[in-house]
């Protein structure tokens, strides 16, 4: 569906040059909801707007639909953007006009019959549940129902790509529940391949199968986000998965584990097993049960003061069971 290859961004700032991107490659599958998370200034907005040619790469190539977008040129662009439909973080809505005006912007400049504009801004305002806020200005709407307005809008060419760019980072967090069920729901009701850029792992853990993370532009780990959560593979990206605890050095005695339990170990009851089987005490030091794609994975922090030869027996003992183990400190 997207393939991104070997993609570059430079900025020229006088006689200065920033890199926003360095070397991307990506691939994104018809249907999936792609997750690119990285701090300010990691390079993913530079990098969503590459897709759609908003900011020109200056090097690599963009395939969308078998269309490299590098080689378009401005006529054929304009084509290909219709079947890219884009959300923003500000909202971009003519406040001058109405939630009907708003969303029949982009119809009126492909030159959409009006009968067809009424039946399609219609149907679109039942689907993000704003059919009595058809006459409203923007500005007598609350932040979630503007970006429902926003979406409604990117949806209006009946794309098969919808790029958010920081869709819910200006709203409330019941808010962005909700938006974030919205673009679920469109996602399996119309096969819309999304790319959802973000820096709050909450999204990404919420609606997203896929997952890149970005650190100073470059692409430092990507895979199935049930697959990152459970087995981070470097600093950067346990950054944003684990919950990172400072603890003071003379209150941990023995030795400290980072457990986690994918599917069904998280039902098991671990430590009960590793207390039996081994005889020792085991510190609850955090814990946690998420859900990541309705799937369970458990997080446990533990403290227990053995011997290093019994440690390893412990280790293999967890691994064995499928549980994946990280010493903290042995």
């Amino acid at each position: 569906m997207i393939r991104i290859s070997n993609l570059s961004k430079i900025y020229a700032k006088g006689q200065n040059k920033v890199v926003a991107l360095e070397d991307i490659n990506l691939n994104i599958n018809k249907g999936d909801i792609y997750g690119i998370i990285g701090l300010s200034g990691a390079g993913k907005s530079s990098l969503i707007r590459c897709i759609n040619r908003i900011e020109e790469p200056t090097t690599g190539d963009i395939w969308v639909n078998n269309i490299n977008m590098i080689d378009l040129n401005p006529t054929q662009l304009r084509k290909s953007r219709k079947k890219m439909g884009m959300i923003f973080q500000s909202f971009n809505l003519l406040y001058s006009k109405t939630v009907f005006e708003n969303i029949a912007f982009p119809l009126r400049l492909d030159k959409t019959p009006e009968r067809t504009i009424q039946k399609k801004i219609h149907s679109l305002l039942e689907l993000v549940e704003l059919k009595d806020k058809i006459h409203v200005y923007p500005a007598q709407l609350s932040g979630g129902q503007k970006q429902r307005v926003g979406i409604a809008r990117a949806l209006a060419n009946e794309p098969n790509v919808l790029l958010c760019d920081e869709a819910t980072s200006a709203l409330d967090p019941k808010t962005t529940q909700q938006i974030l069920t919205l673009l679920k729901n469109i996602n399996k009701e119309f096969g819309i391949t999304m790319v959802v850029i973000t820096h709050e792992m909450e999204v990404i853990k919420k609606i997203c199968n896929r997952v890149a993370i970005l650190e100073g532009g470059r692409m430092v780990e990507k895979g199935n986000t049930i697959d990152i959560f459970s087995d981070p593979g470097n600093d950067s990206t346990k950054h944003f998965v684990e919950q990172l605890q400072s603890l003071p050095e003379n209150f941990l005695k023995g030795n400290i584990l980072n457990l986690s339990f994918m599917h069904g170990t998280a039902h098991e009851p671990i430590i009960s097993k590793i207390v039996k089987n081994f005889d020792v005490e085991v510190n609850i030091l955090s814990g946690k049960i998420e859900f990541i794609q309705e799937k369970q994975i458990g997080k446990l922090t533990v403290e227990i003061n053995v011997e290093i030869q019994k440690l390893h027996e412990i280790i293999k003992y967890l691994e064995q069971i499928g549980v994946r183990v990280e010493v903290v400190k042995e």
